[in-house]
């Protein structure tokens, strides 16, 4: 459960997993199916860089976006003999509405990539055909290291980065 001021945001975790999951399945199926019908398209879902570990107080977001990298992934093998690519972006820190939305500080979250920035490196995986694509190099090598120590020290400094940027009580 997300966790703010240590009190869980059940009506928070309770609406991001239909719209991460169901929602974004559901679209996703349609859509798929029709361009398969017609032997071309491609789908960009985006998940994040929290996809990749488990997030302390992120952790009903960080699970749902790891559920759009494994579901994107899935269909990218599924769909490229039909004609159609599929790929899921995984953008780190974006400057959105994101931060505020989530009730926390933007600004302490360190270097910041614009949409046009994530749109060009969507667009650039798509057309070398890549099943996903982490955006921004400071977040490729975070999603890489994250993978590469123990999954008790990638947690603990997850949970350290989001008490530093995540909502202020």
């Amino acid at each position: 459960m997300a966790m703010h001021a240590d009190l869980a945001d059940t009506d928070r975790d309770r609406d991001q997993v239909p719209l991460n999951v169901a929602v974004l399945t559901d679209l996703t199926t349609v859509y798929l199916q029709r361009m398969a019908e017609r032997g071309s398209g491609a789908i960009i879902n985006v998940a994040s860089v929290a996809a990749f570990q488990p997030v302390p107080h992120l952790a009903v977001y960080a699970a749902s976006k790891a559920y759009v990298l494994s579901l994107s992934e899935a269909l990218w093998w599924e769909a490229k003999r039909r004609g159609v690519k599929v790929l899921a972006v995984c953008p780190g820190a974006t400057e959105t509405g994101f931060f505020e939305a989530a009730g926390a500080d933007g600004d302490s979250v360190g270097p910041t990539r614009s949409p046009s920035q994530v749109v060009d490196t969507a667009l650039r995986a798509l057309e070398n055909g890549k099943p996903s694509v982490v955006d921004g190099v400071l977040n490729l090598v975070a999603t890489t290291v994250s993978k590469l120590v123990p999954q008790r020290i990638s947690i603990a400094v997850a949970e350290f980065a989001v008490r530093h940027s995540g909502p202020q009580s």
